[in-house]
Order: C-alpha cells, then structure tokens, then sequence
C-alpha cells in the first residue's frame, strides 16, 4: 500500500503546474455533468448534496474538484462534523451510504486526498472518513463490515416479476389480498413516511434525522428522489425514501408498522419500489447497506440481491489514535435501551439534535 503525505508544502512541489485542486464553493453545471458522466458518479458525489447539507444541519462542506489544463480530472465532497458527544471528524460523504473520491487521473487521486488531509489539520479534525465502494490503495485505517445489496433490474417489471422467487412473489399477494395498497410520490407524501419510519426508529433506539432532512433532499433533487407508501385503508403502515441516479435505483430509509407485519407489507413496499425502478430504466436497484448474515441481509438476498463489499477507509492525522462511532458499543448500549422507552413525541423532538452528528 502506498502512503500519503499530509505535508501541504510537499504536495505543492509535487504536483506541478499542470494539476491544481480547488474548493468549488457554488454547485456548478460542470462539475455535476462529470459526476453523471462518472460510472461510480452517486448522487451523494453532486455539489447539490453538499450543498443541502449544509443548509439543513449547518455543517461546514468541502468541495475539492481537480483540474488538468483546466478540465475536471476528479472530485472529492468533504463535510466536517463536530460533536461533543463524537468527536470532529471529515467525511466523504455524509448522511450517505456512499463518498470517496470520483477520479480518472491517476495523479488527482492523491492529489485530492492530500488536499483532504491538509483541510482536516487546518480545521483540527483528527480523522477522515471515505465511504469507497473501490478499495482506495493507500495505508489507510480500513473497514468492511457492511455491504450493500444489489439487484439487476430489467426494464419488464413483468419479466422482473418472473424472476422473482415463488416465496417473494406469494408474499406480495398476500399482501395484496389482505388490503394492502401501495403507492408512491414526492412532498404530499412526507408526512406519512416521517410517521412510520420515526415510530420504527424509536423501537429501534435510534435517533431519528429530522424531517428537514427529507424534505430538502426532495426540493433539491425532485427528479431523482421519491417517497413510497403501503397503506392499509388511511393508514400508512410501510414507507421508505428512495433515489434515482446513474441507472441506480437506492433504497436509503425505509421501515413499517411492525404491528402489521404478518400482512407483509414491507415485501409490497420494495416491490413497487423495484417496478417503479424498472419503468425508470435503472438497471440496478440497491436494497441499502446491511451487516452481513443478518436478518435484514437475508430478506434482502432472497429477492435475488448480491452482496457488494463496502470499503470505509479512514485516515488519522499524526498524534491521533484511530477511534469509531459505533452504536452497538457497550458504552451506548443503556443509553439505546432508554431511547426505545421514551415517548414517541420526546424522540421526535430530541433525535435531530443528536442525529445531525451520526452522519
């Protein structure tokens, strides 16, 4: 593996003339046409994700774009969390899956994760954080505990149907036949979907993101995101928030009722989520990050979903020791255990101010 430096006068001697990295500090058309054009380009990797970002948690954001001979080479989005309770730390990209550079110049790589380095010094964050989905090949600090599930689409919701399996499509009709309807949309939708998914968070103990949140990712980004609802007569009882970018359909919230459960409403939600994706033209349609061997990585595989290896790769600065927010670590456990017991409104009052620093 190679190794980085971090000392900010080596990369200037280093990268000549022809190679300079910048802060974009206004989403430009430019820099979002070379993310779309990137194969690994997601929506998280927009200016426009930084951007509502910071308008909705008040987050310092860093966008480092890469220029050969004054074309885009690479980008890097960068959002500086500070918390008392966590720690300062950068991240690429918050409140997201997925981050880490966008690159097709070998020499912007490094010259973009130096860049990195040097902002978390300047700005006394001990650690970055790149959310890879290719292995970044330097000595950095790395993680793999957590994958996401893919499934090939096709663009049929018919054929997909029939390349589901028996057990999978039985539990949509079952749905189905017991009332269950599902349906999906934009803003009138929010609402409902914030009910179900809090009330899931709370039993979860885990605090929830504020409503802020989804909605500003639905007015920034109406063509690529949508809300799905399964609904039982006028009530809502599955809901998840998805995007559509680069022929990737992603299901990045989703929850329900569990006093449902037995009518299985949460195999109709991803099926009409995964028709809706079909009818879009994506061809992959992600079923969110799980540990693998869980429940929810089983349910996940027996709609036909393939594992894909999640790299967090983290860098320290000199001095520090690396250190990891983890929910499951005993010091949260008691704290989890009295999340779930609070009342419904507490959590939903209390959560963002907590949440705003698990990104």
């Amino acid at each position: 593996m190679a190794r980085l430096s971090y000392d900010h006068r080596q990369s200037q001697r280093r990268k000549g003339p022809s190679l300079r990295v910048e802060i974009c500090t206004v989403p430009s058309p430019e820099v979002g046409e070379y993310v779309r054009r990137t194969d690994q380009g997601k929506l998280c990797h927009l200016p426009e994700w930084s951007s509502m970002i910071r308008r909705t948690f008040g987050h310092e954001v860093f966008y480092l774009v890469a220029r050969k001979r004054d074309l885009i080479c690479g980008v890097l989005p960068l959002t500086k969390v500070n918390s008392r309770l966590f720690g300062n730390r950068m991240i690429s990209q918050a409140f997201s899956n997925y981050g880490g550079p966008l690159v097709d110049d070998v020499g912007a790589l490094g010259e973009l994760l130096n860049r990195a380095f040097e902002l978390a010094c300047e700005y006394e964050c001990p650690q970055v954080e790149f959310r890879n989905l290719d292995l970044l090949p330097y000595d950095l600090v790395l993680k793999e505990g957590k994958v996401c599930m893919f499934l090939p689409l096709v663009s049929d919701p018919d054929e997909m149907w029939r390349c589901l399996k028996p057990e999978i499509r039985n539990r949509v009709r079952k749905a189905e036949k017991y009332g269950l309807v599902a349906t999906s949309g934009g803003q009138e939708l929010l609402g409902e979907f914030y009910r179900v998914w809090t009330i899931r968070m709370r039993q979860l103990g885990t605090p929830c993101y504020s409503k802020n949140l989804f909605r500003n990712i639905l007015e920034t980004f109406p063509k690529y995101s949508r809300v799905f609802l399964v609904k039982l007569g006028n009530i809502a009882v599955g809901a998840a928030f998805n995007y559509s970018f680069n022929g990737l359909g992603q299901c990045r919230w989703a929850a329900t009722r569990i006093e449902f459960n037995e009518l299985a409403p949460n195999t109709l939600l991803y099926w009409s989520a995964v028709r809706h994706h079909c009818l879009a033209g994506d061809r992959t349609f992600d079923f969110g990050r799980s540990t693998a061997g869980s429940s929810q990585y089983e349910f996940k595989r027996r709609w036909g979903a393939l594992p894909i290896q999640l790299y967090y790769q983290y860098w320290t600065a000199p001095g520090h020791e690396f250190s990891q927010v983890r929910p499951e670590c005993p010091k949260y456990a008691i704290g989890v255990e009295r999340w779930k017991k609070l009342p419904l409104w507490i959590t939903r009052l209390a959560g963002p101010r907590i949440s705003c620093s698990l990104p």
